[in-house]
């Protein structure tokens, strides 16, 4: 297959360097700045659990030197993609499949929510539609990054700690099976872990869950995951905000389980690990916060379901971006 990886960074270049080390894909990326820069000039290095991993793809921070792709995996987070999204019709023909890699809530995710929800943009994850009218919601699927604890060593290198476990999915379900089934097939032979549920809400509200939890909190503590599970009192925030997003999401109408607490007991197993939003805040980045806490409290409110920790972790971790960029 022709696959473009669409903000090729550290987990973009993670999932680069597995595809690459099969040789069975055209594989491209659309990357920018000194990352780019190294890998045109070094190739891209992934340190993996399975070992370094080495590629010299295709790189270009132009969409339309890249081609006319069979997949797009857009890994951009969620709050970059509106400025990058019209540059993505340079990649699509007919029959492309564009696959949304970003944390917390999406830009598709009026489509297909249900027969009662008018289908659109979701303004506060795409101001003025502009994923909604560049890609379009029909020809999009959902990869959720269940697992890939993933940092930039220096531009060209990637490194990461854990097998990537992926989960694939269409808005609708059974919408481009085939297309995610070969997909799926690529990653499993790549030695990535992944999964095809028959509703890709669930593990995305799952992992929106986990994201709540400790994303904004790092932000405000500092704190790595280790540090923030051995806390006291941090388990008892945490299951407070992930029991509200637990509620929005049944009051969506997706079937979550309630097994916050096994999950605050099991830990997350890369105690090291800083949260990609404590990676951006730590880097001068703007953080995730509209896709990952401001949606859920937009949703929250077109279901009437209180969301009282969300909204006050909200407003700190926005005032500390505030501060923090003077």
């Amino acid at each position: 297959m022709r696959i473009a990886i669409v903000g090729a960074g550290a987990v973009g270049g993670a999932l680069a360097g597995h595809l690459a080390a099969t040789g069975r894909h055209d594989l491209s990326l659309l990357a920018r700045g000194a990352h780019l820069a190294a890998i045109r000039e070094r190739g891209l290095t992934v340190q993996s659990p399975q070992g370094e991993r080495f590629c010299r793809p295709l790189a270009s921070d132009d969409a339309a030197a890249l081609g006319v792709q069979d997949v797009v995996i857009v890994t951009v987070k969620g709050h970059g993609l509106s400025a990058l999204a019209p540059s993505l019709p340079a990649l699509c023909g007919p029959d492309t499949l564009v696959v949304a890699a970003q944390n917390g809530i999406p830009w598709w995710y009026l489509f297909g929510a249900g027969t009662d929800v008018p289908a659109g943009p979701l303004e506060v994850v795409d101001p003025g539609g502009a994923a909604w009218s560049a890609i379009g919601p029909r020809r999009v699927a959902a990869c959720v990054i269940e697992v890939l604890p993933a940092r930039i060593v220096e531009p060209g290198v990637v490194a990461h700690t854990a097998v990537p476990v992926l989960a694939f999915g269409a808005p609708r379900p059974g919408d481009h099976a085939a297309a995610l089934e070969a997909l799926a097939a690529a990653f499993a032979e790549a030695g990535v872990t992944v999964s095809l549920p028959t509703d890709i809400r669930v593990p995305l509200w799952r992992k929106l869950m986990l994201n709540m939890a400790v994303g904004p909190t790092s932000v405000l503590t500092g704190a790595t995951m280790g540090a923030m599970e051995e806390a006291p009192g941090m388990a008892v925030v945490q299951g407070r905000l992930m029991r509200e997003c637990l509620e929005v999401a049944r009051a969506w109408g997706v079937a979550l389980e309630d097994d916050i607490d096994e999950r605050l007991r099991r830990g997350s197993g890369v105690p090291g690990h800083k949260p990609s939003m404590l990676q951006d805040y730590e880097a001068g980045r703007t953080m995730e916060i509209d896709p990952i806490v401001t949606a859920v409290i937009d949703l929250a409110q077109r279901r009437g379901v209180p969301v009282p920790t969300i909204e006050t972790l909200w407003a700190l971790t926005a005032l500390k971006e505030r501060v923090a960029r003077g």
